[in-house]
């Protein structure tokens, strides 16, 4: 039985700052046997238009990255028999008999092309910033998730994160690169804490923001009828608590106005940053 994707996304000033450094995108191909679905959050940081150029060049790059995978023509990467090809080398080139590609390298080299796509959104925000004094170390944190016939590889770098809610449980896949998870993961502080902590905007891993490499968290999720994906920034997950989440995703069944929801949420606690969220539901 083929999964199908249903999504919508929303960004939103929020109560306290005075514009959006946050970018959002998301894009579904479904052809009835198969659906394809690329969702991404990008919040970025480096002062006034530093930041939104960050989160800018962050999806923009990835999106274009990935593009042909979500091409009409594209087919089922194929390997010579016999042979160890790349999945991406033309078969039709040499006349020799393919077979598909196992689930497994499939999936595998989507996740490659995820980790490059995103380190090249690394080295073009470096680049600009190098361009650009005025830009210079700006960054923006990242997470995605590309959805390929049910199966969810999902990636970040930074505080952004990504949920799986499912049979009414909510669960965070991604794992925060902050200061504050570390003094979580210590046991030096509670999670309650961490969401009043006067460091917790501190982040030590993003793109650009003068780091020489990124390293990319990866995940990968299995999906079924009736999951839920949460894509969003921090300053969704800082105002509205999980059981909030939990609630509205539980509560209203259009991604849209479960986005808007959120947002409402986020804005009605104090609204004290940029409020992005991607919803998506299988079906």
């Amino acid at each position: 039985m083929a999964l199908h994707l249903h999504a919508a996304g929303r960004t939103d000033i929020g109560q306290q700052r005075d514009h959006n450094e946050d970018e959002l995108y998301y894009q579904i191909f479904d052809t009835g046997d198969e659906s394809r679905g690329l969702f991404i959050v990008a919040d970025g940081m480096g002062g006034y238009q530093a930041g939104e150029i960050a989160s800018q060049i962050a999806v923009s790059t990835i999106r274009d990255e990935l593009a042909d995978l979500f091409r009409s023509h594209q087919s089922r990467p194929t390997v010579r028999l016999g042979e160890q090809a790349s999945p991406t080398e033309s078969a039709a080139a040499t006349g020799m008999q393919t077979q598909p590609l196992s689930e497994v390298s499939v999936y595998k080299d989507a996740e490659d092309r995820v980790r490059d796509a995103i380190r090249r959104a690394h080295a073009e925000i470096i680049r600009y910033g190098q361009e650009h004094r005025h830009a210079s170390g700006l960054g923006s944190t990242v997470t995605l998730a590309l959805v390929l016939n049910g199966h969810a590889i999902i990636a970040n770098v930074g505080d952004s994160r990504t949920y799986l809610f499912r049979g009414q449980n909510l669960k965070r896949i991604t794992s925060d690169h902050s200061l504050v998870a570390r003094l979580v993961d210590a046991g030096q502080i509670t999670e309650e804490e961490a969401y009043t902590h006067p460091n917790r905007n501190l982040i030590y891993r993003s793109l650009g923001a003068g780091h020489t490499s990124v390293d990319v968290d990866m995940f990968h999720e299995d999906l079924q009828a009736g999951d839920i994906l949460l894509l969003c920034c921090d300053g969704l997950w800082e105002m509205v608590r999980s059981d909030e989440l939990a609630q509205t995703l539980a509560s209203e069944p259009d991604p849209d106005k479960a986005c808007a929801r959120l947002i409402e949420l986020a804005n009605e606690h104090g609204g004290e940053d940029n409020i992005t969220a991607i919803v998506v539901r299988v079906s």
